[in-house]
């Protein structure tokens, strides 16, 4: 997730269930069935006060819910989601309601109507700040002329937003672009990206960084231990791949699925960009050539970065992997002895109240979009690809990575070191890592492709709302969803287990980075950087043991003990066609 205040879904009423395009009576909020389960817990008496937003006018939550607000406010904090039925005009429904903090937002999973909050403490300011996030990795104010700018932009719903009236833009003139539904800048003329973030009125002063996604995976590195092997993941899975030519045939003639009954729409920031532009008319062809056999999924990501390319150029050691295609999320399978798939992690989910923020759900599980161009509550492509997903530090992760995929302790300082300066050379934003560097543009994001067969679409992959809870809707199974609806859209979750999506006959995936330099000079990186791996993992013993750790315990029956890179390699025409070689 992302870490930082994101934007809009627009200023509706909330509905109750049943009640179509007409907001609730406010003297009907009190008089909501009550229900036969287990009593709310008894409010609190609030320290600040809470409203929610009726036109233009404001109107107090009762104490019950205020209390309720408030006590989630102090303990998870002013940049906190979370998910809750608990809201007193519910009771009887039992409907989802989601909670921004940074957004001040409520909204209805069901109806995705969405209603403006606020907080109000008699000892906070009474206007919301904004901030960006600088090149010394931290935030600092906007000015209060562009700060009343952005809120008025806000407050209106409007986004993106465009704009040449900005204090520091007086004498050149650029066009500026705001999106606050991920909250970033971006320069419309040098094409910098940056993040930005509110403070809502009255709310605590916000600085630093909460967790995204990509980072959040990078605790569960830190957490865990070198001799995490509990038994290893269910390795050597097969599978029967074929479909009906006719289906496959009707596939293909329904075309790119995010096209279908889409326009091609790129959106203000990615359509005035050069390089965007070029990624995303690559990725749409990428689906035109796979839409008969395979499915097409869509992550987001930006400080992990560095760790996704050690993952797939190990990966390219040790197993093939076609690394210099794509980063890889995942490759440590410890996971995924307990969690090998969408059904188990259904079974699992319930039991979060953390939801997809859960430990286990990271070390196994990947968040991501069914569409490149569909609008999406989370991550949007069309609006996090320039900036990426979540700042950041990674501080010592890097190292932790390194041990966990077998390089001896007393070669990983030397070898972090040179991998950070490789990075640096070849343009990769590092500057969460110690050592490390921003790149030159300010463009840290990345966006992993993900093709997977469409055979095993329901196995490994199941539609979500925010957070990971599941909709059910989508689920006809999930494939047939993929296969015939127009537009397709939504978040997904996906179990990434490394046995299937190591394998190019199960799983393809592309990496497209927001930075031109880096983009264009990964291929080189990689080779460097498979080639600084192949010495230290240089003899069949050596691989093993790091296998055996990887899978914590015995590998796959396809692996096998020699150097695997140069059969990793692949001439990029035959990888990007849909034909199941590998």
């Amino acid at each position: 997730q992302a870490i930082l205040a994101q934007g809009r879904c627009g200023a509706i009423c909330i509905y109750f269930r049943g009640i179509a395009d007409r907001p609730p009576r406010l003297d009907s909020l009190a008089m909501a069935p009550k229900a036969a389960g287990p009593p709310l817990k008894k409010a609190k008496l609030a320290a600040a006060e809470w409203e929610w937003q009726d036109g233009k006018e404001w109107r107090a939550f009762n104490e019950e819910d205020a209390g309720m607000l408030e006590e989630r406010y102090k303990t998870l904090g002013a940049k906190a989601k979370f998910v809750t039925t608990e809201f007193s005009f519910n009771k009887g429904y039992d409907t989802m309601y989601e909670v921004s903090f940074p957004k001040m937002q409520q909204v209805n999973t069901e109806t995705k109507k969405s209603r403006n909050i606020r907080r109000k403490d008699a000892k906070g300011s009474k206007k919301a700040s904004w901030e960006w996030w600088t090149d010394q990795a931290d935030w600092a104010q906007f000015k209060e002329e562009d700060c009343d700018l952005l809120e008025k932009a806000f407050s209106s719903g409007i986004t993106p937003f465009m704009t040449k009236k900005l204090s520091f833009n007086v004498g050149y003139d650029s066009l500026y672009i705001f999106d606050f539904d991920v909250m970033t800048q971006v320069n419309s003329d040098s094409g910098t990206s940056r993040k930005i973030q509110r403070t809502a009125a009255g709310g605590s002063k916000i600085f630093g960084h909460v967790k995204g996604e990509d980072d959040a995976y990078a605790d569960v590195l830190l957490a865990g231990k070198d001799s995490d092997a509990t038994g290893g993941a269910a390795a050597g899975v097969k599978f029967d791949l074929g479909l009906p030519a006719a289906f496959t045939t009707a596939q293909k003639k329904k075309g790119a699925a995010s096209l279908r009954k889409t326009k091609r729409d790129y959106g203000p920031i990615i359509s005035k960009d050069k390089h965007g532009s070029k990624c995303f008319d690559e990725m749409l062809k990428n689906e035109q050539e796979f839409c008969g056999e395979w499915v097409v999924f869509y992550h987001s990501y930006s400080c992990a970065a560095l760790l996704y390319e050690v993952q797939a150029a190990v990966g390219s050691v040790l197993f093939r992997f076609k690394a210099e295609f794509a980063g890889l999320p995942r490759i440590l399978a410890h996971g995924f002895k307990h969690i090998p798939d969408a059904a188990r992690m259904l079974e699992e989910f319930p039991k979060w109240k953390d939801k997809d923020h859960n430990p286990a759900f990271k070390a196994v599980g990947l968040c991501a979009t069914s569409s490149l161009l569909a609008p999406d509550s989370e991550a949007p492509a069309k609006s996090v690809f320039l900036a990426g997903y979540s700042v950041g530090s990674l501080a010592g992760v890097l190292e932790k990575l390194l041990g966990s995929v077998g390089v001896p302790p007393a070669k990983i300082p030397k070898l972090a070191k040179d991998i950070v300066g490789l990075a640096c050379e070849h343009g990769l934003d590092t500057c969460g890592i110690p050592g490390g560097s921003k790149c030159k543009s300010g463009r840290s994001g990345h966006m992993l492709q993900i093709f997977l067969r469409r055979e095993l679409c329901d196995k490994y992959v199941y539609p979500s709302f925010a957070y990971g809870v599941p909709d059910k809707k989508r689920d006809l199974p999930f494939s047939t969803y993929m296969a015939i609806a127009a537009p397709i859209k939504g978040q997904v979750r996906i179990t990434l287990n490394p046995d299937v999506f190591l394998r190019a006959t199960y799983a393809r995936m592309f990496t497209y980075s927001a930075d031109p330099t880096y983009h264009e000079k990964r291929p080189a990186f990689i080779k460097q950087l498979v080639g600084l791996l192949e010495p230290i993992l240089g003899d069949d013993a050596v691989r093993e043991k790091a296998a055996r750790g990887i899978f914590g315990g015995s590998p796959p029956d396809w692996w096998t003990p020699e150097d695997q890179s140069e059969m990793a390699a692949m001439p990029a025409a035959r990888y990007a066609t849909s034909d199941m070689a590998e």
